[in-house]
């Protein structure tokens, strides 16, 4: 080997480091905006739907959710956790690769005990799911201002996010993300709260 020649394993090791902190950074950015997107949703959310009314799943006869469009997004509902101090909307249609903006609804509705929301294992989402502690209230909001309230009742994990692990109908509403560290799926399977 001549003298001043990097050896080839050196340079792509180089090329490797460097790709992955871009990834990283890259990942970082955009959780960054999605979040700071979500945060302006919210805000416009709560100006919309100032005034809101307690709401009992099964007393419903229209099952379709409504949907309220915000900078070409359809909404469907807003999820707060008072104790987290933290809120999120739902985006109607479930699309994994625009987890990054919002929670979306993977399934179902609050109005006949069936909604699954999944969302992104980050700070500014569901990095909560396998922290949570059972009795926490969940609150759901839909697009007319009617509020479902729920606590948690168990967190589950599967390797795999099969429609019929995640749909369970033992639970009236399940939140679920991918966790980044064990690649693992959190279920959070949540009770409605009668008054």
């Amino acid at each position: 080997m001549k003298k001043g020649k990097f050896p080839i394993v050196l340079v792509l090791g180089i090329c490797l480091v460097v790709i992955s902190f871009a990834l990283i950074v890259g990942i970082q950015i955009r959780t960054h905006l999605g979040a700071n997107e979500s945060q302006k949703v919210v805000t416009r959310m709560n100006e919309l739907l100032s005034e809101r009314i307690e709401g009992v799943p099964g007393t419903y006869p229209n099952l379709n959710m409504p949907v309220l469009e915000i900078n070409d997004v359809d909404y469907v509902a807003l999820i707060e956790i008072p104790s987290l101090n933290l809120s999120l909307p739902v985006a109607d249609v479930w699309n994994s690769q625009k987890l990054y903006n919002s929670p979306a609804r993977f399934y179902g509705s609050c109005y006949d005990h069936s909604l699954v929301i999944g969302g992104a294992d980050n700070s500014y989402q569901f990095s909560f799911c396998d922290k949570i502690d059972n009795g926490t209230v969940i609150i759901v909001t839909d697009m007319t201002g009617t509020q479902f309230s729920y606590t948690v009742s168990r967190v589950d994990r599967s390797k795999s996010a099969e429609s019929n692990w995640l749909i369970s109908r033992d639970y009236d509403l399940t939140l679920f993300c991918r966790d980044a560290l064990s690649m693992e799926y959190v279920a959070v399977r949540c009770s409605f709260m009668y008054s």
